[in-house]
């Protein structure tokens, strides 16, 4: 993902020397493929984006099973204050 994020900016200033240097059809051809890898690495990235939040939700849901036997309510004796009522 990041290496066609480089191969887009590369290609950006290839095209922006080709126009300088006036050659019209390369310029075309450079700049078609500047976007074009743009356009990859932003989908792979949202791709990416997808499959984290997935894992860190999943992550999250494991940790809640752990909240039910806190350190804290062990320390202080909570669980065993409402086992005596």
């Amino acid at each position: 993902m990041q290496g066609l994020g480089v191969f887009s900016f590369l290609c950006c200033v290839v095209t922006m020397y080709s126009v300088y240097e006036e050659w019209k059809m390369f310029t075309r051809y450079a700049f078609a493929l500047s976007l074009l890898s743009l356009l990859v690495s932003l989908v792979i990235s949202l791709l990416e984006i997808s499959q984290s939040t997935k894992a860190l939700e999943w992550e999250l849901s494991d940790m809640e099973e752990l909240e039910k036997s806190n350190f804290f309510n062990d320390l202080w004796g909570g669980d065993s204050e409402k086992k005596d009522s």
